[in-house]
């Protein structure tokens, strides 16, 4: 990203497809849409548990930056501008660097690197407030906070095929890279899809980044896998 120019947020960003207004709410469909990442996170949060103590705390990062993503995104949402659409990114910035280090610790790291988790967390929210704070300097770069949501993307087809898996469920795992994909899609082709439907390419999105999420938190397992049971099982 060294050798790429700076990239300012295209104003045409802020301008969606569906801006109905109903019940007193604009742009209401691209607002509610994101309660399902209020309901993926609070039940990663209250009825799951990653036993593995590795990556424990960086699920609980995950939920909670997707949980705090149903607020930003919908703040940004009500009226969309760039200053409100840095708390829409700033969440997602924290739960994908925690998304990141639960794949590292996983399948990569042979030990714990507890701090690598909050390393990666303190770049993502970094790239958050660079963002913002050169728009507010008229000459705004995309460029870091573009890594940080691409790069972990673009790695873990590369993870899942170059690492064995030890705790993680593999098949939920592509499942969640599946409906980003649909995610994207949609959220590309946003205005084609509201001309073919009821609801705007951009809400569904929302709706397919949530069960992206969803499949990540029932890839996590509730209790320790055997290998783990058998090592820390006390001695007679």
């Amino acid at each position: 990203m060294c050798f790429v120019k700076p990239i300012p947020q295209d104003p045409s960003y802020h301008l969606f497809a569906d801006a109905r207004q109903i019940g007193g709410i604009a742009n209401f469909w691209n607002v509610v849409s994101n309660l399902p990442f209020l309901v993926v996170g609070s039940v990663g949060l209250l009825h799951r548990r990653l036993a593995h103590s590795e990556s424990a705390e960086a699920y609980l990062v995950l939920c909670a930056g997707v949980v705090l993503v149903c607020f930003g995104s919908g703040y940004y949402h009500e009226s969309p501008s760039n200053e409100r659409l840095f708390w829409d990114r700033l969440p997602m910035t924290i739960a994908f660097m925690a998304l990141c280090y639960l794949l590292l610790s996983e399948r990569v790291f042979r030990s714990s690197h507890r701090y690598a988790l909050w390393l990666l967390v303190a770049v993502g929210i970094g790239a958050a407030l660079y963002w913002n704070w050169t728009e507010s300097l008229g000459r705004g770069d995309l460029r870091p906070y573009a890594l940080v949501q691409f790069l972990p993307i673009a790695l873990t087809p590369l993870i899942l095929c170059l690492f064995k898996p030890r705790y993680l469920s593999n098949s939920a795992l592509i499942g969640a890279m599946g409906f980003y994909v649909l995610a994207k899609l949609l959220e590309q082709f946003d205005a084609q899809v509201f001309a073919a439907a009821t609801m705007s390419g951009h809400a569904l999105k929302h709706v397919a980044a949530a069960a992206a999420v969803l499949c990540i938190v029932y890839a996590v397992p509730t209790r320790h896998p055997v290998g783990d049971f058998a090592r820390h099982r006390p001695r007679n």
